[in-house]
């Protein structure tokens, strides 16, 4: 092989992994914000809250709304019978009274879900949308869900047959086995949630999923340009220390400087329960450590809902996409190296 099929070969290895790099960094952040949608505090009960307790509750937030309470929406699955004018299917369904972005969040290709006033409509995924109707243009359609007469105003994506039912906020027929919270504290901990329901009369839910998968996945899609910008830096800091000796001085200051800058931006990312008030107080660092891994606890051995399937899936995705971002990141920063420690023997 000559000189020059050489380095074509190796300028074709490095385009690859930094197009693959790229690729893989763009469907971190996108992965991302589909896991940053689930981001409410989510309480399970396996004994369902009644809808007089699910309007006090409401009440509750209402009246102390300068206090910034949590505000709750109620949702519940079930399997239900649908009809529409042509098919009879029986499918999964999420009855929901709040918000519905909370409850399934989803990307819609129709319309919009239900608002939270809205007492006869529903929404339905795609797939399910062509089993009744045989097409996703069904804004407006009608359909029997248990014999009760629901309009679709909405149809997103999604491969799974699922419809999406709204009461309103007033309504005290149903009952409820979960709840998602939104508002509260910045820094919202467990005792937080525990302490809202028990002033709400919600009581003691059987599991408390917090918001943390959210961060971590922030945290994992950045990591990568974490690791390019520090080997960037260390390869300008090189640079300047041979070429410019008296320089040293001065950027290491201004590097200082940029790191000042950069961390309250990198801390932003991070739950505020996470980040500590003094880094030398070694308790609250045990501590974390405790409330991290209690709560993945919980969120692994809660018995799964479809709404939780779907999480731990966009999770389980962004894990990977972490991984193989990193592993080529260090590949194009230990391909820079060898080229230019050959190049400097």
């Amino acid at each position: 092989m000559t000189v020059r099929q050489a380095n074509i070969k190796k300028f074709i290895i490095d385009g690859v992994l930094w197009c693959a790099l790229a690729a893989l960094l763009v469907a971190g952040l996108a992965n991302r914000s589909a896991v940053g949608q689930y981001a409410s505090i989510s309480l399970r009960y396996s004994t369902p809250i009644s809808g007089q307790a699910a309007y006090a509750a409401r009440q509750y937030s209402i009246a102390r709304s300068e206090e910034t309470p949590f505000w709750p929406s109620f949702w519940k699955e079930y399997n239900a019978s649908l009809e529409s004018e042509f098919v009879n299917a029986s499918t999964d369904c999420i009855a929901y009274s709040g918000n519905a972005s909370l409850v399934w969040p989803a990307t819609y290709i129709k319309g919009a879900a239900p608002g939270v006033t809205d007492s006869d409509g529903c929404a339905v995924s795609e797939t399910l949308a062509w089993r009744l109707w045989g097409s996703i243009d069904v804004i407006g359609m009608t359909m029997l869900a248990d014999g009760e007469r629901r309009v679709v105003r909405g149809v997103f994506k999604g491969e799974h047959e699922l419809a999406l039912i709204s009461f309103r906020d007033e309504d005290k027929t149903q009952s409820w086995s979960a709840v998602e919270l939104t508002g509260g504290p910045a820094d919202a901990v467990r005792n937080d949630a525990m302490s809202y329901t028990n002033a709400a009369g919600l009581g003691k839910p059987d599991s408390i999923l917090m918001r943390g998968t959210s961060s971590i996945s922030g945290a994992m899609s950045i990591l990568p340009l974490i690791i390019l910008a520090v080997y960037g830096l260390s390869l300008i800091i090189s640079f300047v220390r041979r070429r410019f000796p008296m320089a040293r001085k001065p950027v290491f200051f201004i590097a200082l400087i940029a790191f000042a800058v950069a961390l309250p931006v990198m801390l932003g990312a991070l739950p505020a329960w996470s980040v500590p008030t003094r880094w030398s107080d070694f308790s609250f660092w045990a501590s974390l450590m405790e409330q991290a891994s209690s709560g993945l606890r919980e969120f692994l051995k809660a018995a799964p809902s479809l709404r939780d399937v779907e999480l731990r899936m966009l999770f389980l995705k962004q894990t990977g996409i972490a991984f193989l971002s990193v592993c080529f990141s260090l590949s194009v920063c230990f391909r820079w190296h060898m080229k230019h420690a050959v190049k400097g023997c």
